[in-house]
Order: structure tokens, then C-alpha cells, then sequence
């Protein structure tokens, strides 16, 4: 008398492990697209930063708020009244 239980039948054993490779394949992929498109969209993006000109080292000056630089075009003086706009209706 056989004993009662599950088979192994090899043609459902061969679809499973065609389906995992399939799978497999299939997440290789999507993880190598989506790393190359990261890739490409933060080359895209780094070359939009603005760019530094001259030397990248620690001797470059910088202005600082000791000494504040005057603006290009100074303000004039004018005749006509002071404008005010207020947020009530």
C-alpha cells in the first residue's frame, strides 16, 4: 500500500524553478534599470548645480558681514508720498 501524501511530480518541480529564475531575472533587471537611472538623474541634476569659479580650497576669501558691500545703485530721494499696503479688506 503506497503511502498517502503529496508527490513530487518533476513537471510542476521544473514550471516552479522556471518561475523562480524567471523572478529572479526579472528583479536583477529591475534593480540594475532603476540604479542606472539613479545614476543618470543625479549626474543630470549635479550638472545643474551652479558652478564655483576658481580654486575649491579653505585660502578662497569670502565676503563676510564684517564688511558689508554697498549696493550697485543707491536710493534716491523722490517727491512723491510713501506707499503702504495693509492686509486688512
Amino acid at each position: 500500500m503506497p503511502i498517502p501524501g503529496p508527490t513530487a511530480d518533476p513537471d510542476r518541480v521544473r514550471r516552479r524553478a522556471r518561475g523562480l529564475r524567471r523572478v529572479g531575472t526579472t528583479t536583477r533587471r529591475t534593480a540594475t534599470a532603476a540604479a542606472a537611472a539613479a545614476l543618470l538623474l543625479g549626474a543630470g541634476y549635479a550638472h545643474m548645480l551652479p558652478s564655483v569659479s576658481g580654486p575649491a580650497s579653505d585660502a578662497v576669501e569670502h565676503p563676510s558681514d564684517d564688511h558689508p558691500q554697498s549696493p550697485a545703485n543707491a536710493p534716491t530721494a523722490t517727491d512723491q508720498p510713501a506707499q503702504t499696503t495693509s492686509g486688512a479688506s
